[in-house]
């Protein structure tokens, strides 16, 4: 619910261009959000196996995204544009680091307490139930239509970051089994380049892993084709009545889709891979098509969060099925590396993309939607080739 509040793509692209902030804090929130909580998981994963109890590292995390999340708002409230901008950029720089702990705990905290060809269910109908409420929260928004909407989402980001606080509290009760006799022991502690060398060295011994790496990337599309529909939103529509209607497409895709995608992930999580990803890449080319030949159409006011909508089923195939394949594919501590080593990857791999498709959107949003679009098509492809770790 607090992501949902709190959405770099949405709610945060929406509070700083309302402000008035430079661009390019503007521009840089969602690369940050992407690749920040992964850039350091294969530095630090060393350390998080050395952790008895994974929920704690989990528990660790959130409280510090809470207090990221209440630096945000505050600064929104308090100071100028300008300032507040870098302000937020840091912040969620240092939420970002702070997920990180939370993305490695999960994924082992979720094997040792879920059985296998049940995770993706238990996951799905986590989400669904956050998006309900979360589409209740976005509701509820229509009826404060008349505030000024940059201090109605400052305010809305501050009370959010007690969320976090919340779910770190729930998560603490969480009966995590003793670790396993091959987890109790993460070995010695070794030199931080040479755990990262031999954590590494798996893209190149496993030949499974390395083929998950590279559809993960391709398919890295459906994360990052996102803000570019809100984008064109935008330039036909800047009022909160429209940005709730994002907020509650992105809440009503979760709620009407994470059970079945999970249901289906865990019997086929490449499947659920490859038909998210083919989703998202049609509605790409068709948000696209709209906009090159259908102007009129084009300026409907629902059309956009309608698209979002459709574009974020896709997504939650795609986000539910590589979660599941990464936690079902391997046991134990080698879970914790695989986890690591392909977050590092595709945050450095995020960042690339985003050096080299932000001139194009300077030339217009269409054309890394293009990319993006083909990128998933291709990964979509290339996903059924990993039916070899599916249950």
């Amino acid at each position: 619910i607090g992501d949902v509040l709190t959405n770099p793509k949405t709610v945060l692209t929406w509070l700083l261009s309302q402000l008035g902030t430079t661009g390019f804090f503007i521009g840089m929130l969602a690369p940050i959000r992407e690749s920040g909580s992964m850039l350091p998981q294969l530095f630090i994963s060393g350390w998080v196996k050395r952790a008895r109890n994974r929920k704690w590292v989990f528990v660790a995390g959130a409280l510090a995204q809470s207090v990221c999340i209440a630096a945000m708002g505050i600064s929104a409230i308090l100071m100028p544009p300008d300032l507040a901008g870098g302000v937020v950029l840091l912040a969620l720089v240092a939420f970002s680091l702070s997920r990180a702990l939370c993305s490695i705990s999960s994924k082992d905290v979720l094997a040792r307490t879920i059985p296998k060809g049940f995770r993706g269910r238990i996951s799905g109908a986590s989400a669904t139930i956050s998006g309900i409420i979360s589409a209740m929260a976005a509701a509820c928004l229509i009826f404060y239509r008349n505030y000024e909407t940059a201090s109605l989402l400052a305010w809305i980001i501050l009370g959010a970051s007690l969320l976090w606080v919340l779910g770190a509290g729930i998560y603490s009760l969480v009966r995590e089994p003793v670790p396993e006799p091959e987890e109790k022991d993460a070995g010695p502690n070794k030199p931080l380049l040479a755990g990262v060398k031999e954590r590494m060295a798996l893209v190149i011994r496993d030949p499974l892993f390395r083929r998950f790496i590279i559809v993960r990337s391709l398919l890295l599309g459906s994360a990052l084709a996102s803000p570019l529909i809100v984008v064109l939103a935008q330039t036909k529509d800047g009022t909160l009545v429209s940005l709730v209607g994002f907020l509650f497409a992105s809440a009503l895709a979760t709620t009407a889709s994470s059970f079945l995608w999970g249901k289906l992930a865990d019997r086929a999580s490449y499947l659920s891979m490859a038909i998210g990803g083919f989703c998202c890449a049609v509605i790409g080319l068709g948000s696209i098509s709209i906009v090159l030949w259908m102007p009129a159409f084009s300026r409907n006011q629902w059309l956009w969060p309608l698209v979002f909508l459709l574009f974020n089923l896709g997504y939650t195939g795609v986000r539910l099925g590589r979660k599941v394949w990464v936690v079902d594919a391997v046991e134990g501590d080698k879970r914790t590396d695989y986890v690591s080593t392909s977050n590092t990857l595709i945050a450095v791999i995020i960042l690339a993309m985003g050096l080299v498709t932000a001139p194009l959107q300077a030339i217009s949003p269409l054309l890394p939607l293009g990319v993006y679009s083909l990128l998933c098509l291709t990964g979509c492809g290339l996903a059924i080739t990993l039916k070899g770790a599916s249950r």
